[in-house]
């Protein structure tokens, strides 16, 4: 069965969820398919709800695993290898890595971590259920499992006790069965050893409206209450956090199991005194959320459409999962955007899923000139925007406001 209906919290087994935000039926973000898929394109149902008992926020519906990630087409390279290099260095000094320390990530996409690592002198074993991604990384020399990450596959792939640390990048989010991938962390990592993981953050998703940044592959939406709550059900508790620009604003947050000498940072009871001070634990912080989606949804498609009323061309630029929700949610196809180009060679040649606009290399647009480019992968406008800047179109970003940007006139505080 591809998909079930959320029936209680992913935390805390909780029944009485309250809804928050609803989409109707969508496509899975994910999805790009080729041209003679475009019309059997299957559509799931989608919306969040909120779980007022742990604080976690979670989709309303579940798909399965297989169908999301079996064949995967986002390769974190494309864009993230300079902060990943970067995390490579600062974990490597951190933890005092060394080429016998034994490291597991999991979630390791097309090695983007483990090529740093790997150039500084640790080993690290990445487990990543996609066939295609996982090619791609051993490709580029690294160890890779090409399976998902739980408690059974700990089992299965590693010694108990055996890793001084385990790192998860922006997928802790995207996993229906957590507690299987808690028991599998607690299995492996050693008594004095650390879980590193960054997922995009709740707060963030809020206060800067990333509504396109919710869809069925992100299951969850993390404040630092609802992660505490998961992590005591295992003995583990959260010892430090910090945040991120990656992503539109993500949050790193360091586990330990827990024992009587750990003391939690400074910095950590800040960040989870600022999210009671902001109302992150009230389900009215997020009703109030889907009042501003509402309102953010109707005047980008009226801008758009008096864009186009003008006689103007419009493309787009990032063929992400985002772009997939954007076109979704306010009803975009080719009439509206010509096309979309991306960089991943995984995506050039598909379309949009759920529309009929075509995904293309970005020598198209570079024999082009089009009026308007519609940055989707608005996270990364500031790269966008340069990799643009001595061309004469304008610049489209929807996010957190409607925007009409010069090329050189940006200044958004985005990776």
């Amino acid at each position: 069965m591809i998909y079930q209906k959320r029936q209680k919290c992913a935390i805390c087994s909780n029944s009485e969820l309250e809804p928050v935000l609803d989409y109707g039926e969508v496509p899975a973000a994910g999805s790009f398919p080729v041209a003679e898929e475009i019309k059997n394109e299957p559509k799931y149902q989608l919306g969040l709800e909120f779980c007022e008992k742990c604080g976690l926020l979670q989709t309303n519906s579940i798909l399965d695993a297989n169908y999301l990630f079996k064949d995967y087409r986002y390769m974190s390279s494309i864009g993230l290898s300079k902060h990943f290099t970067e995390v490579a260095a600062s974990l490597k000094a951190e933890f005092n890595l060394s080429s016998t320390s034994r490291v597991v990530e999991i979630g390791s996409n097309d090695g983007v971590l483990q090529v740093p690592f790997k150039d500084l002198g640790v080993s690290v074993v990445g487990v990543e259920p996609s066939v295609n991604i996982s090619k791609v990384a051993k490709e580029k020399g690294v160890e890779v499992i090409n399976d998902f990450f739980n408690y059974d596959t700990s089992l299965k792939y590693f010694k108990p006790k055996s890793a001084d640390l385990v790192v998860s990048n922006n997928c802790f989010a995207h996993i229906d069965d957590i507690h299987a991938v808690l028991k599998g962390i607690q299995n492996i990592l050693k008594d004095s050893g650390t879980f590193v993981m960054e997922v995009h953050y709740v707060e963030k998703l809020i206060s800067g409206l990333q509504y396109d940044n919710i869809y069925h592959e992100h299951l969850y939406y993390y404040s630092l209450h609802a992660l505490r709550n998961l992590f005591k059900q295992y003995n583990m508790i959260i010892t430090d956090c910090c945040e991120l620009a990656v992503h539109a604003g993500s949050i790193r947050v360091y586990v330990r199991h827990a024992n009587e000498h750990l003391i939690p940072s400074t910095r950590l009871d800040r960040q989870l005194a600022r999210e009671a001070d902001l109302g992150l634990k009230d389900i009215n912080f997020y009703k109030n959320f889907a009042t501003q989606v509402k309102n953010h949804c109707n005047t980008t498609i009226e801008n758009l459409q008096q864009i186009k009323q003008s006689g103007a061309r419009i493309v787009g630029y990032g063929a992400s999962g985002r772009a997939n929700m954007a076109c979704n949610i306010w009803g975009l196809d080719s009439e509206t955007i010509e096309y979309i180009v991306d960089e991943s060679p995984e995506r050039a040649g598909r379309y949009t899923a759920g529309t009929n606009i075509p995904i293309v290399s970005k020598d198209r647009l570079d024999n082009d000139n089009p009026d308007y480019v519609m940055i989707f992968a608005w996270n990364f406008m500031n790269m966008i925007a340069n990799k643009l800047k001595d061309r004469n179109f304008k610049l489209i970003c929807a996010f957190p406001h409607f925007g009409v940007y010069e090329g050189g006139a940006l200044n958004l505080n985005t990776l």
